[in-house]
Formats: C-alpha cells, structure tokens, sequence
C-alpha cells in the first residue's frame, strides 16, 4: 500500500512538472532589425550643409557621405563593438576618409559613439510612444528620445514600408534658440534619415526674437544607396 502511495505521489509531482515546463516561456531573443550590424554593411547619403559663424555670414554645401562598417571587437563589458569608417565625396566617385564611429548592440540599446559623444539612438522593444534617455551614457541633461512614427516612410524617391522614427529634440522658442533633431531608421535598412537644425538667435535688445541666427548648423542626411560589401 505504501509503495502504491509513493508511486502514486511521484507520478502526480512528474504531471505536476511537465505542466510548469510547458507553461514556462521563453524571454523573446531581441535582435537590432532596424539597425543592421555586422561588417561589410554600408549606407551613402545625400547631405545638405548649412554652418552659420555670425548674423548673415553662412556657408552652404551639398556633397556625400558613404558609412561602412568596417571592424568589430568586444569591449569590457563583452559586447560587440562595431567601427564604421565614414568617407566624404562630392561626386560619389572620389572618396576621402572623414573620420570613424562606433556602433554598439548592448542590453537591447544601439549606442552610437561620434564626436566624444555617446547617445542611445535606438531603444528595443521599439512601440509608439516608447521613450528613453538618449543621454544615459554621456554627461549632458537627461533628454528622453521617444518613437513618434511608425509605417512607412519615402526618403529621395525610395521607398521603405516599416520605419521608426526617432524624435530627439523639439524646441523652439522664437527667441533665443532652435532645436529640432530626428531620426529615420527602415527594417533590415538602417538609418535612412537624419535631420540635425540647431541654431542660437541674436538677442540683444535690437534684434530679439527677430529670428536673426546667431551661429549654428543645418544638415540633413538622407539615404540614397545601401547594401553590403
């Protein structure tokens, strides 16, 4: 009778695991599909250039980008680096080196590393109206990046059917400052737009919030081409 209840018992607790091991689901693998990393992959874009240096001394120019990615290497914390090399071009058949940034895929989060300047331009799970401080890993004022667009999105007469779009900045006061900064990025695409307009307006007593733009800069990417080498 008692081997019977042992039995009984071990067979009731093996039901009893069977059915957590069935309803145990496993965390989803994020992987960065509106940012594709890996090396060989490139972008060109199309830039338009403004610099401003003081009330009506401005300088304007068109030329091209091409971003490729171009190594990768663990750092500390045993995450993959990428190194994208960017080159400068006024007729996409000379290029020059430009200067080097880094790409990191960490804890679900694109870091992009340029100019001494870290920014978490990507955050997954990627939903409407999901926001993140894009400045966690810098020293400059919390700012929260949020999605504010998600569908389809035409940039240069191409077409992309799944976008985000990146709102980092919205500010304009009409007197003292401008700044307004996006970002686009397509699946299995990446960054296809970028859209940088930052100024400072003249605001002494006789030209405040007369708009006069003090110093600053306008620059626009806008994809063009992309693939992999």
């Amino acid at each position: 009778m008692k081997v019977l209840e042992k039995s009984s018992w071990m067979l009731l607790l093996g039901i009893f695991a069977m059915g957590c091991e069935v309803l145990r689901e496993e965390p989803p693998i994020i992987t960065s599909t509106y940012y594709p990393l890996a090396i060989g992959n490139f972008w060109e874009y199309q830039v338009d250039n403004t610099r401003y240096f003081g009330e009506e001394d401005f300088e304007t120019t068109k030329f091209f980008y091409r971003d490729e990615i171009v190594d990768q290497y663990l750092n500390a914390d045993n995450d993959l680096v990428y190194r994208v090399r960017r080159q400068y071009s006024e007729d996409r058949n000379r290029w020059s080196d430009e200067k080097s940034y880094t790409l990191t895929f960490s804890n679900s989060r694109i870091i992009r590393h340029d100019d001494n300047l870290q920014e978490i331009v990507l955050s997954y799970p990627l939903a409407a109206d999901t926001e993140w401080n894009g400045n966690a890993y810098n020293s400059l004022p919390t700012t929260y990046f949020f999605i504010e667009r998600m569908g389809d999105y035409l940039v240069e007469n191409n077409y992309f059917p799944e976008t985000v779009t990146v709102r980092q900045s919205e500010e304009d006061d009409q007197i003292t400052l401008r700044d307004i900064r996006y970002e686009v990025y397509g699946k299995e695409v990446g960054l296809i737009e970028s859209y940088y307009e930052v100024f400072k307006y003249c605001s002494r007593n006789e030209c405040l919030g007369e708009q006069i733009i003090q110093e600053g800069r306008f620059t626009h990417l806008k994809l063009i081409s992309y693939g992999k080498d």
